[in-house]
């Protein structure tokens, strides 16, 4: 079968429908395609969202005639909105999917919501800013604006990215710039380009000769895990939009025609935390039909006392489920180009490992109740074993007393003053490399996770330079919110199992084990 037929059998699959051999054969073909795991994952995330809203409906008497047309209706709503239908025919084949689906419309009509291809405005900004989750393809192009070290004499070059979400390829074209300024006649161009298994990098250094600049390419192969580690984190948006905590204080300042499309314009400033003065300020224009964003035009401050705005990026285009040109995510080396490696010698590289360091994180997870598990690699004498250092640790004990530790983590930027405390959770090992896996546990009630931008990593190093580990974490660069046990056991299992010689996750490293366990430090944090 081909992945549209095992997609087909992925409804009754979530709904414990299929006999056993088409089980296996589904769970088989899920180890190997990352594609059709991200679908499976996108679904089990909806029937779930879908029986939730639905609980007070569940012991109702509504029969299927009366379910059957509240859908109908709400079906040719959908057809207008083609995006959306696929995901009301998933809906329409289970029984329990259409009662909760069902029960939101009547709840929803019940409070006044106008949804489902409403006619009337209906997003604000910061519904608009999740909903490009539901494109597959996202495609994004405009201006970015440098100078040659006088600020008031602006000129403009263009970007490009791509972005398929679904089968986890990307393009991004982009000019090098250091703070808005370059140095050369036109800024060098960076090229990174994805096809799902291997990743092909650009970049340009001085030669021996003053004038010349050596472009060169570069290959990175991923791995099963990080294939769909890599389509589950990809978002085309943090470059121009973090988090919609940002967008607070954005307010509606007109509309305008964006190529043929009526459009809402949001406009705002965001300073730093604790920050008077803002540092930047942006323009979104957004449709009010759809939700979706069209353009973000941004300027940065040039000041640090005062403010004097300067244009710094322009995305005049924003387009949704468009099909890329037929050689977009290729990734054959372009002409000109010296090889540092090819596809063939490509090597996978660990999670988080970065050349040169000896102190890096490597990925972290936020639960559902505000914790987060982060695992990561210290030992700046890689040739000397760590093995003693990881006896005798306990479950929500202290952390292993290393050359350095990551002792806390801090929620960036907020303003309460919140500490995750860190506790050993447990460990893997790897090619002769230790891995440590820390629950950090918050001090107090956290914020939803999108209401700030990273996690800043808190260091203690112990009787050891921290220049000898050749850098060190000081945000955590890539995480995943977790929030069900199968969410759990497919990315912090998969993670562990990544780093794992025996390629196994640590069998107490449980779900309800680690959420118990983050409990029980929590008490002992308030005691």
């Amino acid at each position: 079968m081909n992945c549209a037929e095992y997609r087909e059998l992925l409804v009754p699959y979530v709904e414990g429908l299929l006999d056993e051999s088409e089980k296996q054969a589904v769970e088989s073909h899920l180890l190997d395609c990352p594609s059709c795991h991200l679908e499976l994952t996108e679904l089990t995330q909806l029937r779930n969202h879908l029986v939730a809203s639905s609980e007070a409906w569940a012991q109702s008497k509504l029969e299927n005639k009366v379910m059957n047309q509240i859908l109908r209706e709400q079906s040719l709503r959908l057809r207008k909105v083609s995006n959306r239908l696929q995901l009301w025919r998933i809906i329409m084949k289970s029984r329990i999917t259409k009662l909760a689906a069902a029960a939101v419309i009547i709840a929803a009509t019940m409070i006044g919501v106008r949804w489902f291809g409403a006619s009337a405005p209906a997003y604000g900004i910061t519904e608009a800013l999740d909903l490009w989750q539901n494109a597959d393809i996202v495609h994004i192009k405009g201006w970015s604006y440098f100078h040659a070290g006088d600020d008031t004499q602006l000129e403009k070059f263009p970007f490009e990215l791509w972005f398929d979400k679904k089968n986890g390829l990307l393009r991004k074209w982009i000019p090098a710039s250091w703070f808005g300024d370059y140095t050369t006649e036109t800024p060098e161009y960076y090229l990174t380009v994805s096809d799902g298994q291997f990743i092909m990098e650009t970049s340009c250094y001085p030669g021996f000769d003053d004038n010349e600049v050596q472009p060169l390419v570069s290959f990175t192969k991923l791995s099963p895990f990080q294939q769909r580690l890599w389509i589950r984190t990809m978002e085309p948006f943090p470059p121009f939009i973090a988090n919609l905590d940002q967008m607070k204080g954005f307010t509606r300042v007109g509309q305008e025609r964006i190529k043929d499309r009526l459009a809402d314009i949001w406009q705002g400033e965001m300073a730093s935390t604790r920050e008077t003065i803002p540092y930047i300020k942006k323009k979104i224009w957004l449709s009010p039909e759809t939700g979706e964003i069209v353009r973000i035009f941004t300027w940065i401050n040039a000041e640090e006392n005062s403010i004097r705005w300067v244009p710094r990026a322009d995305a005049d285009t924003i387009e949704y489920n468009v099909a890329p040109p037929a050689d977009c995510f290729s990734t054959e080396s372009p002409e000109g180009y010296k090889l540092v490696n090819t596809k063939e010698t490509a090597i996978e590289n660990e999670l988080g490992e970065a050349d040169g360091m000896k102190f890096y994180g490597c990925i972290g997870f936020t639960l559902k109740d505000g914790s987060v598990i982060y695992g990561w690699h210290a030992n700046h004498k890689p040739d000397k074993s760590q093995a003693h250092l990881f006896e005798d640790l306990k479950p929500g004990g202290p952390l292993p007393n290393l050359p350095a530790q990551i002792i806390e983590l801090k929620p960036r930027p907020v303003e309460e003053d919140i500490i995750l405390a860190g506790r050993h959770l447990t460990f893997t090992q790897k090619k002769g490399k230790f891995y440590e896996w820390g629950i950090y546990v918050p001090n107090k009630k956290m914020p939803k996770r999108y209401t700030f931008d990273r996690y800043e990593v808190i260091q203690k190093f112990n009787g050891t330079e921290p220049r000898s580990f050749g850098g060190r974490p000081l945000l955590i660069r890539q995480e995943l919110t977790i929030n069900s046990k199968e969410e759990f056991e497919t990315w912090v299992h998969g993670a562990m199992a990544e780093l794992s010689d025996d390629s196994k996750a640590p069998e107490h490293a449980t779900y309800e084990e680690v959420l118990r366990l983050a409990e029980q430090i929590r008490s002992s944090l308030k005691d």
